[in-house]
């Protein structure tokens, strides 16, 4: 088997194509994903101790974050 590069033929579909957009898309969702874990965890916390709270304006950054990371996946395609 012969190892070819079909970057410059066009095969390759453009959104498998790596773009700051996506990377930054991607980035974004990892650190949204992060923040609702910490947030799932504050409140496992709290709960134990007797207090649940639920940490909306934490929810409400991961959600920000998240749409901020589509809208520069958005913008570079």
């Amino acid at each position: 088997m012969v190892w070819t590069d079909h970057e410059d033929d066009g095969l390759e579909p453009a959104d498998r194509r790596l773009h700051a957009g996506n990377v930054l898309y991607w980035l974004a969702t990892i650190v949204a994903v992060m923040i609702v874990i910490f947030v799932v965890a504050d409140l496992a916390i709290s709960w134990a101790q007797g207090q649940p709270i639920l940490r909306i304006f934490a929810l409400l950054t991961a959600l920000l974050v998240w749409l901020i990371g589509r809208v520069c996946r958005s913008i570079s395609a």
